[in-house]
């Protein structure tokens, strides 16, 4: 099923006729074009109208479980005010893009049973040079003095991640009040003594605050923010600190009436973003709309579907929404850059930020994220009972993981696939016991993972992992499922324990694999061509998904093999997948990785011709 075919059996069955008839607003409007194939838009936009024109289904039909309500008359509010907030750069109103006022409108007009906006989170990205600063400003700009004009002592924040980009972005911001001052909202500022300054917007009769703030100052705890703007934060890989900061801001707002938060962006190169996780996580929620999930998060992304479109120009509307308004120079400015960039070797860039995908784009990175994320399959593509499986161990040293991974090599069209699972044990010891010191070193929650069944967390006083467990869970697993196993591939570093305890257990065979580059090159290019193929296939694990995207490659003279970036990287469960990968890949193989010539005897007759042969065996004398 596609959003695409979704739509149209719901159109056709007459879901959307009344809603077509009464929702004249930009928002549906736009939703409805997006769907029927009158504006190019990429899978998370068609996700969104989908969602948008599903949701007003459920709130004309009154469903009871359905607490949501579209405000069209929130929707003029905002719009008109958007028609009078002058660009920061002209000075005066621009008229905004459909694209545009569907924006604000889903983001505005969404309303709860008490009347507040739905959606107390929102993510927005788009590529470069799409308008994003005026919709920044209009947003601030409607908060502080429409939203907000009733109430008083209330918080307001523009954030971005360092404070030299919060200043650029404060620039306009600034100018944008200052210029609201001498036209309509002039009297109103000055009855309410508001002073713009370097800092903060502030009223001294209602206290109501707009402040500058930056990831790297910190300063979120002391403030219940109303509404905030939290720019760049895709930048996470460098700053570190944006997804705590986002933390601090929503449990701020719990209690924060009418609250609203936007995180706003282009892509990243570093996958390992918050934000875009959080995006993957949204995307999924939408996917499976009938199960309602994250009713209260908007995601609107415009991106390309593919890293391949970078050759497609008439696809760039797809990320660049912007295009049909602003003629053919844009059009063309993005092709000499595009072109520029693939002649000096930095193609990966434009694709990142003026297509607004995610990638890695270091040389020595071991997959590419689309890579990593189209393996993940829904449903197990086999029954892994009785199968025959490889395992590969990695063990904890220090404050790694231990990993046990199981790869099921099988055929379909004559062509080899693997199923990967993996599980982890997670040690404690070296964050003193404590869970949420060890996600925020490590950028993995763990206490998700184990809720779904793929790790399990140190539970003992001193947070080490039990060797005794692992043994322990592992041989229940095999027995449970009857796995026929092949090989237990391990690295020989500190296994001594555990492999003596799994040969007590029963006598699986065991494969020591040395992790050097020359031992671990094949199963390294062959498990990167598996994946880039589409032959690997695992569940959406985030442990398996977080350590493939930390993973890079390092070699010498002998050959490649993974490694991770950071101390604090983790990559356990890839060692583990190499090291049973490194027998797998010979499954369905007529070589045996094993065999050694030298225990061969020379064959007398290698080399001779058919004729010496026979004048050969006709001389032997017995």
């Amino acid at each position: 099923m596609t959003v695409d075919k979704a739509y149209k059996m719901q159109r056709d069955d007459g879901i959307y006729d009344s809603i077509a008839d009464k929702y004249r607003d930009p928002g549906t409007v736009y939703a409805f074009q997006v769907l029927e194939g009158e504006v190019l838009a990429g899978r998370d936009i068609k996700l969104q109208a989908f969602r948008h024109l599903q949701d007003l289904a459920r709130a004309e039909s009154n469903q009871g479980d359905f607490p949501f309500h579209y405000s069209l008359d929130k929707c003029r509010e905002v719009l008109g005010f958007a028609s009078l907030c002058p660009d920061p750069t002209t000075g005066r109103p621009l008229p905004l893009a459909l694209w545009q006022k569907a924006l604000l409108c889903w983001s505005q007009g969404w309303r709860n049973e008490n009347d507040e906006r739905r959606f107390h989170r929102v993510i927005f990205s788009v590529a470069r040079t799409n308008g994003k600063t005026y919709l920044t400003v209009i947003l601030l700009s409607y908060q502080y003095l429409i939203a907000s004009a009733h109430f008083q002592n209330q918080d307001m924040a523009y954030i971005a991640p360092v404070s030299q980009q919060s200043k650029k972005g404060w620039r306009y911001v600034k100018t944008t009040f200052n210029r609201l001052r001498h036209n309509q909202f002039g009297d109103w500022m000055r009855k309410n003594k508001v002073k713009v300054g370097e800092e903060s917007v502030k009223s001294n009769t209602s206290q109501n605050q707009l402040l500058r703030l930056s990831d790297e100052s910190g300063q979120f705890d002391s403030y219940h923010l109303a509404f905030s703007v939290h720019d760049e934060c895709g930048d996470d890989g460098r700053i570190g600190l944006i997804k705590e900061n986002n933390g601090k801001i929503t449990s701020g707002q719990v209690q924060t009436f009418d609250s609203q938060s936007w995180n706003i962006s282009t892509a990243y190169p570093d996958s390992t973003s918050s934000l875009f996780l959080d995006e993957k996580m949204l995307r999924n929620a939408m996917i499976h709309d009938d199960q309602r999930a994250l009713d209260d998060n908007l995601l609107v992304n415009y991106s390309q579907d593919s890293e391949d479109e970078v050759s497609k120009p008439d696809t760039w509307i797809k990320s660049n929404p912007l295009l049909p308004t602003a003629g053919k120079t844009m059009l063309d400015s993005m092709t000499s850059e595009r072109d520029t960039k693939k002649n000096d070797g930095s193609i990966s860039e434009f694709i990142n930020k003026n297509l607004n995908c995610w990638l890695t784009v270091k040389e020595n990175r071991f997959l590419n994220v689309h890579d990593i994320h189209n393996a993940v399959s829904e449903t197990p593509p086999i029954d892994i009972h009785g199968q025959t499986c490889y395992i590969g161990i990695d063990l904890s040293k220090l404050s790694d993981d231990t990993a046990i991974a199981f790869v099921f090599p099988y055929q379909t069209s004559n062509e080899t696939h693997y199923w990967i699972e993996e599980h982890s044990w997670i040690p404690l010891n070296h964050t003193a016991g404590n869970i949420l010191t060890k996600e925020k070193q490590d950028g993995i929650n763990y206490r998700r993972a184990e809720q779904l069944g793929y790790c399990d967390i140190a539970k003992n006083r001193w947070g080490y992992i039990d060797d005794d467990s692992v043994v322990t869970w592992l041989a229940d697993y095999i027995e449970t499922n009857s796995l026929s196993v092949k090989f237990i591939c391990y690295d020989p570093w500190a296994i001594s324990d555990v492999l003596d305890e799994l040969n007590q257990v029963n006598k699986w065979p065991m494969m020591p694999i040395r992790q050097t580059a020359h031992d671990l090159d094949r199963p390294t290019h062959q498990l990167q061509k598996a994946f880039r193929e589409g032959r690997i296939h695992y569940s959406d694990d985030p442990i398996i998904q977080y350590s493939l995207t930390n993973a890079i490659l390092v070699g010498n003279s002998a050959g490649l093999k993974v490694d991770k970036e950071r101390y604090t990287s983790k990559i356990d469960c890839v060692d583990a997948i190499v090291d049973a990968f490194s027998r797998a890949i010979y499954e369905y193989s007529d070589i045996n990785p094993d065999f050694d010539p030298a225990s061969v005897k020379k064959d007398p007759l290698s080399g001779m011709s058919d004729e010496e042969r026979h004048a050969f065996l006709m001389n032997v004398s017995f």
